[in-house]
């Protein structure tokens, strides 16, 4: 049973978006499909290197906690 999640775009995401859309090699359609991915609990592909995003993170997804 995949379980879909809703996806909300915090201030901080939005001002690390507009950095990172100003590089030349930002690719909005592979974005949207990591988006996607993470939103129907899927598991990312080794190419996206899925890690905790802080230190206090719960495991998830079968990661080890890393503090």
């Amino acid at each position: 049973m995949n379980k879909k999640f809703e996806v909300k775009l915090t201030t901080k995401f939005k001002k690390q978006l507009k950095v990172v859309r100003k590089q030349p090699n930002f690719n909005y359609n592979e974005l949207d499909n990591v988006i996607n991915m993470l939103s129907n609990n899927e598991v990312l592909p080794p190419k996206y290197n899925n890690h905790l995003l802080t230190p206090k993170s719960k495991r998830y997804m079968g990661m080890p906690c890393t503090t």
